[in-house]
């Protein structure tokens, strides 16, 4: 297809969706980007720049953005940047119309003043602010987005991974804007970028599946009649599995994880006409097929955060799983295209998407906390009174707990989940009743703030930290200013190389900025010397356990023989050594890793201790206790 039909196709496509008024503006709007654009060609295949405008305000009006505004500034996102400066495009675009420069502006790239390289957080912090107020921002980026990940295969395999991960930000973008199809469909052309090899093994296995199920799933559709009879459902489609459906997004921007492949590997789609006809087709498939336990789940009555709505549920036939929606007929284009679904007809409404949207807006938030509220799949907990929130996957009780009130987040202390008592670190699955327990002399743990993936949560305990009111595992206080050590395997403590306490030694210790306990001996140079010396709090051991191992990490002269005295020495006291690794560091240095037990830790520290009079060995670089 030639240019002149590429642009008649996109005017043609406006006059159809908005009319005539709305096509002479995105007509205007094309010959403005063939100007600014003229002269440039694609890299992908050395046709004319204007293509990738028109495709991705082809993109807006195929998907459902008819928006005047939104296709003009799809037509012009890339003339601020590219249009020479003499062409006076910023002015040229606000003469035009000034809502449409509002939207180029705000998808222009941020540029070094220095370098005049692309500043990427910056960009997209500026898209993300800005869709706060017009959606259309986002959704016209996305697209762009969409069109752009056809043309990686131009680039070098590592800078086509790094525009897919930038890409795959809008991934979660679009489903929680409800734009499913949208989310596929880019997921299907990112990873194959962001994760080649699992990608073409997960294709293999999923193809294969669907093709060893195929026979068995045409055999279930002949057993549909009690179903379909008496107007219960109207229609059904059997639909493959897409790789999307085992992808999730995680919370570091950019990354996810795609589970293994396995059944089910097909989606049965029941239409109804009507809510009540769509119960009682739901408990015809159940007395047909038998449904399996914990997979039935009701969003017709409590729709997803981003506006699905269907009953589901997963059944057996053919000793397979199958996964069933039965859904609203008027509730089947929504469930696919989201707020896209509702602008042509009575505009969208923001009031489901407010959440997301005052997320974008917050400038107090660092980049990594709008990810773990806009990247994350997400799933649905309640109260026991019925009330539901929303969080995002592998979130635990601690989130949940900060998420209703603060105080019940510090005095967690763990809760009852479905019935049955868990701890504070105990991962919420969808669907889950949760009741906060919570004890007067509880504080918030350290270890939390590794676990945690809501930002309200993880910003709580970090304000706990600076105030220094936080819990340590393995760290007792029984009378004001003296603490006991009752563990020893635990990440939250640190123990100083410089003395090497182990126990048994008179020991002082305190709370690190990163809420760490750090460990010296009494007598330690470096706590006599410390400008910080009054914050040191005296310590007792208190250990009930003595099948700790000891992990110990020194370096050595790189050369014959300098490990043979080590080895003697342990040969000697009768220890166990349960592994051995090492690597070089330098033409001089070796490093050695090795894990010590079989004695109780007096013994393994006292081993410790003898390890720097060794005439090879350098320095103890770190060592800790495990269980």
């Amino acid at each position: 297809m030639d240019l002149a039909e590429r642009i008649a196709n996109v005017v043609e496509l406006t006059r159809e969706r908005m009319g005539d008024e709305p096509a002479r503006q995105v007509k205007q709007a094309v010959e403005m980007a063939e100007w600014f654009h003229a002269g440039q060609v694609r890299k992908l295949d050395g046709a004319p720049y204007v293509t990738h405008c028109l495709q991705v305000a082809a993109y807006c009006l195929t998907w459902g953005l008819t928006d005047p505004q939104a296709v003009c500034a799809a037509l012009l996102h890339d003339a601020l940047e590219d249009a020479p400066a003499d062409m006076e495009a910023e002015r040229r675009i606000g003469a035009f119309d000034p809502e449409v420069l509002e939207i180029v502006q705000a998808l222009s790239k941020i540029r070094n003043l220095q370098t005049g390289d692309s500043e990427i957080n910056a960009t997209y912090r500026r898209i993300l602010s800005s869709s706060a107020k017009d959606l259309r921002v986002i959704l016209v980026k996305a697209f762009d987005v969409l069109n752009n990940s056809e043309t990686y295969e131009v680039h070098t395999r590592e800078k086509a991974k790094n525009k897919a991960s930038i890409g795959l930000i809008y991934v979660g973008v679009a489903r929680r804007l409800g734009i499913m199809a949208l989310a596929d469909t880019l997921i299907e052309r990112l990873l194959p970028h962001l994760m080649p090899v699992q990608t073409r093994q997960a294709l293999k296995n999923l193809h294969a599946l669907q093709k060893e199920g195929a026979a068995s799933m045409e055999r279930m559709t002949r057993h549909l009649n009690p179903v379909l009879a008496d107007g219960f459902a109207v229609d059904y489609v059997v639909e493959p599995k897409k790789l999307a459906d085992y992808f999730l997004l995680t919370e570091q921007p950019g990354t996810g994880e795609l589970r293994r492949v396995g059944w089910p590997v097909h989606r049965m789609r029941l239409m109804v006409e009507s809510d009540d006809a769509a119960w009682r087709v739901l408990g015809r498939m159940h007395h047909l097929f038998g449904p399996m336990p914990r997979h039935v789940r009701d969003y017709l009555n409590a729709p997803r955060i981003n506006g699905f709505r269907a009953l589901t549920t997963r059944v057996l036939w053919e000793g397979r799983p199958v996964s069933v929606h039965v859904v609203n007929v008027r509730d089947d284009q929504p469930n696919r295209l989201g707020i896209l679904a509702e602008w042509g007809v009575s505009g969208p409404d923001p009031n489901r998407y407010m959440r997301l949207l005052a997320i974008l807006g917050d400038s107090d938030l660092r980049m990594s906390e709008i990810h773990s509220h806009v990247l994350p799949d997400m799933l649905d907990v309640y109260t026991p009174r019925g009330d539901r929130y929303t969080f995002p996957v592998e979130a635990i009780v601690v989130d949940f707990a900060y998420r209703i009130h603060t105080d019940l987040g510090e005095r967690c202390i763990g809760a009852r989940v479905n019935g049955i008592r868990r701890p504070p670190e105990h991962k919420l699955t969808d669907g889950d009743v949760i009741e906060v327990l919570v004890s007067k002399g509880a504080r918030p743990q350290r270890a939390w703030l590794d676990l945690v993936k809501t930002a309200r949560a993880r910003t709580m305990i970090k304000l706990a930290l600076k105030n220094q009111q936080i819990a340590v595992r393995g760290v007792e206080r029984l009378r004001p200013g003296v603490f006991q050590l009752s563990i020893l395997s635990v990440p939250d403590i640190q123990w100083s190389t410089c003395c090497l306490p182990t126990p048994g030694d008179p020991i002082v210790g305190r709370l690190s900025a990163d809420g760490h306990w750090i460990v010296h001996r009494a007598d330690c140079v470096n706590v006599q010397d410390s400008q910080q010396g009054q914050q040191w709090e005296p310590g007792e051991w208190a250990l009930t356990g003595d099948n700790e191992i000891l992990n110990v990490t020194f370096s050595i002269d790189h050369r014959n023989g300098a490990l043979l005295p080590v080895l003697e020495l342990l040969a000697n006291r009768h220890i166990t050594s349960h592994s051995i690794q090492g690597k070089g560091r330098s033409s001089e240095t070796f490093i050695i890793s090795v894990e010590l037990g079989g004695k109780n830790p007096i013994v393994l520290g006292g081993i410790l201790k003898e390890l720097p009079k060794i005439w090879s060995v350098k320095e103890i670089k770190r060592y800790f206790w495990r269980i």
